[in-house]
């Protein structure tokens, strides 16, 4: 497991934190590679386009990045998720309902390996 927020500056680091990961965590041998990312969904508010999310989280093909956005503003997280590769972004607004939303990666992932 990586924990990159603690160490970040106030602002948005998104996708720094995200190439950070689905770089570093290839660096040791595993089956499977995974990266998640909790957000607020509120990225607009640094510039940050969904496109270039989606490049960040599809950056490595042998890792599987995914986003569950638990907070809002608004539409944000609706239209990010639209906005994302299917099957890649989840929104969780309750944050009870993570554990199932992680079960959901990890079966569907593991499933779609050959």
């Amino acid at each position: 497991m990586h924990a990159h927020s603690q160490f970040c500056y106030s602002g948005d680091h998104t996708l720094e934190a995200i190439r950070h990961a689905v770089k570093s965590i290839t660096k040791d041998d595993a089956d499977e590679y995974f990266v998640v990312l909790l957000s607020d969904a509120n990225l607009d508010r640094y510039g940050i386009r969904p496109e270039k999310l989606a490049k960040a989280l599809t950056a490595e093909e042998k890792v599987n990045a995914f986003a569950i956005f638990i907070g809002t503003l608004g539409n944000q997280a609706e239209r990010l998720k639209k906005n994302l590769p299917a099957g890649r972004s989840f929104i969780c607004l309750d944050t009870k309902e993570i554990p199932q939303v992680l079960q959901t990666i990890f079966t569907s992932t593991l499933l779609a390996s050959p």
